[in-house]
Parts: C-alpha cells; structure tokens; sequence
C-alpha cells in the first residue's frame, strides 16, 4: 500500500505525525458506537443464521471484514469508493428525522463530499497516500462535482430541521458541514465523526437497550472496542507503508471501512435471514 510520505501532503507538510494521531483517536473515539451491534441483534433477531449465538455473530462479522481487507488488497481504488459510499448511506441515518430520506441523505453526501471543495489538492493526495495508486484522484474530481448539489440540499435539510423544532440537530448538522468543508479532510472529519455522528449512534443505541451508565454498557463497549482496536493493530502490521506516520493513517481509515461493512450489512443480512422463516400466513 501506499509508497508516498505524509511529508507530501499539503497542509501536513511539518505535521505528519498530527494526521497520525488524529486518524487513530478516530479508532478510539469512534470504533465505541458500534459495539452494540451485536447485543442488538441477539435481542432482535433471535432466529438469525447464529440462532442469537455472540460467536456466530462474531464470525459473520469477522467474514464481512475479511472480504472488505481482501478487497483493499486486490483493488484499493474500488475498496475507497465503496468505503464512500456505504459512509454517505450510514450518515444519512443521524438526520433522518429530518422527515425526508432525500433530505438525509444529502446532508450525508454533502458532509462526506464538503472537503473537496476547499482541499482538492490535499484529498486527491490522501486518497493516493490511501491506496498506492494515483487513479484515486478521480473520486475526489467525483466528490467535488457532487458536492454543490449536495451542499444546496443540506441547506434545505438544516432549515427544515430547524423550522420543525429539531434545532439541536440543526445546529449540529451545520457544525459538521462546516468542519467538513473550512477544516482540511482529516481533522475536518474526525470532528464530524468522533463528536456528532459517534455520540449520536452511541446515544441511540444505548438507550435501544435500555443501558445506563458504564456499569451497564462498559461490559459491552469495551471488549468489542478492544477487538477493533486488535483488527487495525492487524491491518497497521500486515500494510506495507513507507513510514509509521503513513501506516497508522492509512491502517486507521482502512479500519474504519473494513468495520463499517458488517456495521451496516450484518443486520440487513440477519433481518432477511428471520424474515424468511417467518412462517406463510393463511
């Protein structure tokens, strides 16, 4: 993987080892909100492949992973764009009581596509650092033409929400977009992610299963927290990158993708799985 120095990229010209430590406080602060994922399906859907099996649903999770690394092995570029857009459709769900999916999902896409308005230069560079392979810049050239659409969109979004009462969430819709396009990419997105989509998730998961307080949820947070710690120490030690600085940048993003395929797939195959043995009415 990639072969060029953080030292080569724009606004990380003095700082390379800032991008480094921002991308793996990502893990840290962002890998927590997905940790419920299997406490909520076991109570959910009980008659799923893994019966409401921890294990069964631990390797089910491990195999949608595996394929995601295999794919950034054999095919980074296709592996980023997917990673884009399963994060625009996973996105879309903190806005959707904005009372239109449309509306959602352009605040979703505006926040993901929002730096290359600003930073082209400097995301063209971490997509390439990203994947080895300079074919990568055309997916920022795609993320800076959709991006105004996008943008106008979520302006319509932040006004709806505000004008039906949700101003909190309007408030920190627009903090996002704001950080997504003033702030260069990465620190732009780690305050999106570790400080309005993470807690939100967090929040409404939590209280999904009726947990309170770290006595109740640190039971569940922080073995699977530390398990997706394990995957990226895996991912940092198999990459063959150029720097340390480099290999925990890439090795956190790559991660983060490789966990959000079975965050957002797992439970769709699950409810398909129960669905099909619904017994026939009549």
């Amino acid at each position: 993987m990639g072969v060029i120095g953080l030292d080569k990229v724009g606004f990380l010209v003095n700082s390379p080892a800032l991008t480094a430590t921002i991308s793996a406080m990502l893990l840290v602060f962002g890998l927590p909100h997905g940790s419920f994922d299997i406490a909520i399906l076991r109570r959910a859907e009980p008659s799923a492949p893994h019966n409401g099996s921890r294990i069964g649903l631990v390797l089910l999770y491990l195999s949608f992973a595996s394929a995601m690394y295999l794919v950034w092995r054999s095919s980074p570029v296709l592996a980023l764009a997917s990673f884009l857009v399963l994060a625009t459709v996973h996105f879309a769900e903190d806005w959707d009581n904005c009372g239109s999916g449309f509306i959602a999902a352009g605040l979703a896409a505006a926040i993901v596509t929002a730096p290359a308005l600003l930073h082209g230069a400097a995301l063209r560079s971490l997509f390439v650092l990203l994947t080895g392979d300079s074919a990568a810049t055309a997916l920022a050239d795609l993320m800076l033409l959709v991006a105004p659409t996008a943008g106008a969109v979520a302006l319509v979004g932040l006004g709806m929400l505000w004008q039906t009462g949700r101003r909190r969430t309007a408030v920190l819709a627009g903090c996002a977009l704001a950080a997504t396009l003033l702030l260069p990419p990465v620190p732009g997105f780690a305050l999106f992610f570790c400080l309005v989509h993470s807690p939100m998730q967090f929040r409404r998961h939590a209280e999904s299963l009726a947990l309170r307080g770290f006595g109740q949820w640190g039971r569940i947070v922080m073995p699977v927290s530390l398990g997706g710690l394990g995957i990226a120490a895996a991912v940092l030690v198999l990459n063959d990158n150029a720097s340390l600085d480099t290999g925990v940048f890439a090795g956190s993003f790559m991660t983060l993708s490789i966990l959000t395929v079975p965050h957002m797939l797992v439970p769709i195959v699950a409810g398909l799985w129960a669905s099909g043995r619904q017994p026939a009415l009549g």
